[in-house]
């Protein structure tokens, strides 16, 4: 076989979300050349994926990918010598060796054709899955599990690369010619441009009501493979009461139903419908909150046992005070913006008292919000 395959092995991990550096095809490939006759499958198997697979997540990747590439045409070799002569005894030693050579870069060009064609089936449902409403999601669909890890992973370069932006020495050039006037203008002294790095803590409250219930799942799920991005983050869930679900960031999950049973343990009972005001207040009084904190909400914005008082909803009037406390408050609706003006949405409310919201019905809406946080 050639080794054209380990190429064509690392390039489909790559697509897969791997870190495939160059220096593990070269590695893969000085195995596969030395061990291939010598090991049978599943010990070439477990050698080649010692080399690619660095974080056990991505085992289950590895293992698809590298079947169908080299399953159906290796066939395991035999130790037992004995074995090995009796079935070599019993195919014809003129016809073997000729038929090889013709059939396998056939079958391989045939599977490598097939799997990119699977490749590309699989991109069209996964970018299906990233753009459809996050209510209409599968739970038990794994895919969608690893999507929102994919989508965590490019987040978290997103920000590591704008915090590297702020802590570069690049030439601020009004600041260094009005600093040289003294110097005739000649610029003896260059200033660099060191933009403030304002350290921020971010504090999350996700809605669990009937309504929001999965898509709070999948909105932690994003947060959870993200999380070590941020300076300093908190999680709450909340429906009638608030509750701190932070300690769960720091576990490994691979489902959302494992999420659930974790944040079920802390003591989240879904009540069925949010009650906004007491959530709101229970909030403002325990969350520390100052001009460095930003508050981000994600809700439907429907307060349906919200109260008011001369016309103004108590929600609203309590999130007005988390307004003034904070540096901002951005709201997360899932809802498409045409359901946001039907009598029982308070977003227009929500909007008077000073919060921003954001529409956030998709996995990839999620992901650019957050992303510029």
């Amino acid at each position: 076989m050639s080794v054209s395959k380990i190429i064509t092995l690392s390039n489909f991990l790559r697509k897969e979300g791997m870190l495939v550096s160059i220096r593990s095809t070269i590695t893969a490939s000085r195995i596969w050349e030395e061990y291939h006759e010598l090991a049978d499958y599943d010990e070439l198997k477990l050698a080649i994926k010692c080399i690619y697979v660095k974080n056990k997540e991505d085992s289950y990747k590895f293992d698809n990918i590298y079947d169908q590439l080299f399953k159906k045409v290796r066939p395991e070799k035999k130790k037992n010598n004995e074995s090995q002569h009796i079935k070599n005894n019993e195919i014809s030693s003129s016809e073997m060796p000729s038929s090889n050579n013709q059939l396998v870069p056939e079958q391989e060009s045939v599977e490598n054709k097939a799997l990119i064609k699977d490749r590309k089936k699989q991109k069209v449902v996964n970018d299906k899955l990233t753009n459809d409403s996050i209510a209409s999601l599968d739970e038990y669909d794994k895919r969608v599990f690893d999507i929102c890890q994919r989508l965590s992973k490019k987040i978290a370069n997103q920000r590591s690369k704008r915090k590297k932006r702020h802590t570069s020495h690049n030439i601020n050039m009004p600041a260094t010619i009005r600093y040289n006037l003294k110097n005739g203008g000649h610029l003896v002294t260059l200033i660099h441009q060191k933009p403030p790095m304002r350290k921020t803590k971010q504090i999350f409250l996700s809605d669990i009501s009937g309504s929001c219930e999965w898509i709070s799942t999948w909105f932690f799920a994003i947060l959870y493979g993200c999380y070590k991005s941020f300076d300093k983050i908190t999680v709450y869930d909340f429906d009638n009461k608030i509750v701190d679900v932070t300690p769960t960031l720091g576990s490994e999950f691979k489902n959302a139903h494992e999420i659930n049973f974790a944040h079920q343990k802390l003591g989240v009972r879904p009540f069925g419908q949010s009650d906004m005001t007491n959530s709101f207040k229970e909030f403002l009084d325990q969350a520390e909150l100052n001009k460095h904190t930003d508050v981000i909400l994600l809700t439907d914005c429907r307060d349906w046992n919200g109260k008011r008082e001369n016309g103004v909803l108590e929600s609203a009037e309590v999130l007005h005070q988390i307004v003034i406390k904070s540096r901002k408050v951005i709201i997360l609706n899932p809802e498409k913006k045409i359901r946001w003006n039907t009598p029982t949405s308070c977003v227009s409310e929500y909007e008077k008292a000073g919060a921003v919201v954001y529409e956030a019905g998709t996995l990839n809406q999620f992901a650019d919000v957050i992303s510029q946080l």
